[in-house]
């Protein structure tokens, strides 16, 4: 071997022992600080673990982030390192609607690690997604759609049918009632799933699958559908027609979504290139979550179009205790989500200043539930109440943003 070639491989060699023993780049995986991995893997070569988990929470390359998943278990199929690979697929898939896939990578994982604890688990929640198949985005072109002053209803069609959803990014399935899988004519499948919502507790579904979904100049195919009874809330006040959410995989599909609260809705604009230091949206265990500032701290939420209030949890209480003890006024508060409703333990501050990218927002009142019922990274869950402050809201699943524009911004 040349000399050149042999020093070469020796650097590389050293590079990839000092990447792999290194405690530092693991503690940074494991506390999802990926900002900090990220600039230290500029100085290293491999760890395909990492570097696709990074894509993963970014929505960056997605054929490219599965391949190396894939690669990792294939190497070592049985290895920790391969459990977490699985886990990071299943996350890819699921907020990208391919289902057939999500239970594929789950199943093989099962059979590799049967005595895991948290296979039943799993095993429950994964089994209305059973013969679902995978949404595939067949075609997309920018749009510019009206909508009901301040309401978050666009017009769509579903396998030739016109209907008006509302978007939720706190659906990680798009979702409709019984009645309105009736109407279009769907085959409604029996399953014995359950999802998560916003309330804490699991509900049960059915679902159905629609062959074509066009939203704005967007075609997707094999779009499926979680189905609810139409006597749950939100589809009890809603009219036929309306009873209908277009979900995380719909809107990632998108690409971009800039809301406006007058009467407009900008769909599938080219996104802006990404930078992982200007991003302040990850995905995180199957939640959007955004990065924002209170009080000069940085927190974390999820993003919830869906909600028509925010709430913050126990988190918040435990990071702006001062706060609470000197401004808040205890009581109970009503968290709704599809089919249920429960009133916590709270405690109500008069208001709250937000910044969310360069936009400052107030939260007047904001309730603090005395319970964690979101995600566990995150102070609480942003609903409508915040974004509609601006004068318009754009979501860039490309950059990984969320902005709050004013008028001058837009135009």
């Amino acid at each position: 071997m040349p000399a050149a070639m042999l020093i070469c491989c020796f650097a590389t060699f050293a590079a990839l022992c000092e990447a792999q023993m290194s405690p530092d780049l693991k503690s940074l995986y494991d506390a999802h600080k990926w900002t900090a991995l990220n600039d230290r893997l500029q100085k290293v070569n491999g760890l395909p673990l990492y570097r696709a988990a990074i894509n993963v929470t970014f929505n960056q390359d997605p054929p490219g982030s599965e391949r190396l998943l894939l690669s990792v278990i294939s190497a070592a199929p049985h290895s920790s390192e391969a459990y977490e690979a699985s886990i990071w697929l299943s996350h890819l898939y699921f907020y990208r609607g391919e289902y057939s896939s999500l239970v594929s990578v789950m199943e093989k994982r099962w059979a590799a690690f049967p005595q895991k604890e948290a296979n039943s688990q799993e095993q429950t929640a994964i089994r209305g997604f059973r013969g679902l198949p995978n949404q595939i985005l067949e075609s997309t072109r920018p749009s510019k759609l009206k909508h009901e002053p301040g309401r978050i209803f666009i017009p769509l069609s579903i396998d030739g049918n016109s209907a008006t959803y509302f978007f939720d990014t706190g659906a990680w399935i798009s979702c409709m009632s019984e009645s309105e899988a009736k109407r279009l004519g769907l085959k409604i499948r029996n399953t014995s799933g359950t999802l998560g919502q916003s309330a804490g507790t699991r509900v049960g579904f059915r679902t159905a699958v629609a062959q074509d979904v066009v939203v704005g100049n967007t075609h997707f195919r094999n779009v499926s559908f979680a189905v609810f009874p139409d006597n749950q809330e939100p589809w009890s006040g809603l009219p036929p027609g309306r009873r209908g959410i277009l979900g995380i995989p719909i809107l990632v599909g998108l690409q971009t979504l800039r809301w406006e609260d007058a009467d407009a809705i900008q769909l599938a604009e080219p996104p802006e290139p990404f930078n992982i230091r200007r991003s302040n949206l990850t995905f995180d265990n199957d939640h959007l979550v955004v990065t924002a500032v209170i009080q000069n701290q940085k927190i974390a939420a999820t993003v919830d179009t869906g909600a028509i209030s925010t709430d913050l949890y126990k988190p918040f209480a435990a990071m702006f205790g001062n706060l609470l003890k000197q401004y808040g006024k205890k009581g109970s508060t009503e968290v709704r989500g599809v089919g249920h409703a429960e009133a916590f333990d709270s405690v109500t501050l008069p208001e709250l200043r937000i910044r969310v990218g360069n936009s400052h927002t107030i939260l007047s009142p904001a309730h603090v539930l005395l319970k964690s019922i979101g995600a566990n990274c995150c102070v609480g869950n942003f609903g409508m109440d915040l974004f509609k402050q601006a004068f318009a809201m754009k979501i860039d699943f490309g950059a990984m943003t969320l902005q709050l524009l004013t008028a001058e911004e837009v135009h």
